[in-house]
Order: structure tokens, then C-alpha cells, then sequence
């Protein structure tokens, strides 16, 4: 690792753990909206149905997808490199009676410590294009999947769209977030190679050379959800732009 690399990760490392208790509101008032809803309805489309489900949420931040989980009957191993929002997503898990079926973890999306073929079912919302090594994040991801498992990654090119909002000199804006808070993020993803990808094509790239034996890509997931309001506050990067969330299904 470069002292580069190092940098990113530290900034961004304090850039999420900073925002815990704002993001954890965030997402627990998300909660309460039809999209809960609308996602359990979606994820249980692709959840195997004849056998208990081993899950993992890469990137849990508050829980959300955990919880969501864990209303499915799955047992739920949930990672964040964030051990403040680690915290926040036990607590949140607590408060919605669902103490146990669930492991919280401190791990690196980018370094999973768990065996090959771990897991029949892999989530990830908004994580991928935050990495410094994203493909490595997504092979890990696929790495640890069991044969015949799925992999759902909800994501967009976020660090893109705000790039290029700074080149067009527009303020950077957000309904929780600091304009400082904002910079920093901004600052964070500047020079990521994700953000230079043309996505979701360098994903299904990714996953099919790792030998998925199916992959289904996804555009406008808010759409397909039809869920207005679904993620604005994340998708919201700039003042006229927003990027567009993908969801691309992996079979292994």
C-alpha cells in the first residue's frame, strides 16, 4: 500500500465514521418509507428459498440491508471497516428486536477474512464506488459467495458524477451533510480508478471474467423499485445531477 493509497483510506475511514450518527438517522428514517418494503420484496426475489440462508452485508453502515435481512429469516455475518457505525447497526438491530441471527464485524470490504464459498447470498449498497481497490473488493465479494450463491451490488458511479460536477464548479449539496463534509467526500473519491469506469459494464466485466455462470444488470433500480424517493439523499450528489443506481445480480 502506498502512502497515497494509505491517505485515502485513512480520510475516508474518518469521513464515514464522522458521519455515523447522522447516516444512521438517515437510514433508519429510510426505514420506515415503502422502500423497506419494496427491497424485501425485491431481495426475496433472488434469496434461495429451500434451505437457511447465510448472508453477508459488505458495508452494513447502519443495518439497513441487515435488518432487511434478518426480517427474511436469514443468519447475517455484517462487515463495516467503520467501527462507529458498527455500533450504530447493533443498536439499531436492538431497537428493531432483531438481537440475534446477526454477527457484526470490523473488516475491510477490500480484505474479507472468511473462507472461500462462505455464503449463499453476498449485498452491497453504495460501497463499491467509495474503494480504493474496488476490483479487488469485488472479486473478494465473489471469492467468499458458495457455488450456486448470488450476489446483489446496488451501486452507482457517484465519485463520477461529483468529479464532474467540481469541474463545472458546482457546489456540492446534500439534506444531512456539511459543505465541509461534502469536500471531503469529493476530495476522498477525486482520484479513485473506479470513478473512471464505464459502469455498470466494469462490473459485469469484472464478475464475468472472476466465471459467474450468470450475471443480470439492472439500470434505473429507483425505477424499477418504483420508489420515488429511493436513495435521493445518497444520489443527490450535486445541485443538477444525479448519478444513476444500478443493480447487477452475480450467480456463481
Amino acid at each position: 500500500m502506498n502512502s497515497d493509497q494509505y491517505d485515502v483510506r485513512t480520510l475516508s475511514h474518518d469521513y464515514w465514521s464522522g458521519r455515523a450518527a447522522e447516516f444512521s438517522a438517515l437510514r433508519m428514517k429510510e426505514y420506515e418509507t415503502p422502500m423497506r418494503n419494496q427491497l424485501l420484496k425485491y431481495i426475496r426475489t433472488l434469496l434461495p428459498d429451500d434451505r437457511p440462508i447465510q448472508a453477508l452485508d459488505v458495508g452494513c453502515g447502519a443495518g439497513f440491508l441487515t435488518l432487511l435481512l434478518l426480517e427474511k429469516g436469514c443468519m447475517v455475518t455484517a462487515i463495516d471497516f467503520s467501527a462507529e457505525m458498527l455500533e450504530l447497526a447493533k443498536k439499531n438491530c436492538r431497537e428493531k428486536d432483531f438481537s440475534s441471527g446477526v454477527t457484526f464485524l470490523q473488516m475491510d470490504a477490500q480484505n474479507l477474512l472468511f473462507p472461500d464459498n462462505s455464503f449463499d447470498f453476498v449485498i452491497t449498497r453504495n460501497v463499491v464506488w467509495t474503494l480504493p481497490d474496488a476490483e479487488t473488493a469485488c472479486l473478494e465479494m465473489f471469492r467468499v459467495l458458495k457455488a450456486g450463491g448470488t450476489l446483489l451490488n446496488m451501486d452507482a458511479n457517484y465519485g463520477k458524477a461529483f468529479n464532474e460536477a467540481d469541474a463545472r464548479g458546482e457546489l456540492p449539496h446534500h439534506p444531512t451533510q456539511t459543505l465541509e463534509q461534502l469536500r471531503t467526500r469529493n476530495r476522498i473519491v477525486r482520484d479513485l480508478d473506479i470513478t473512471k469506469a464505464q459502469r455498470p459494464l466494469w462490473d459485469f466485466s469484472i464478475f464475468w471474467d472472476a466465471g459467474a455462470t450468470d450475471i443480470r444488470v439492472e439500470r434505473d433500480i429507483l425505477g424499477r423499485l418504483s420508489i420515488g424517493q429511493f436513495d435521493t439523499a445518497t444520489a443527490a450528489g450535486t445541485q443538477k445531477k444525479a448519478a444513476d443506481m444500478f443493480a447487477i445480480i452475480v450467480r456463481k
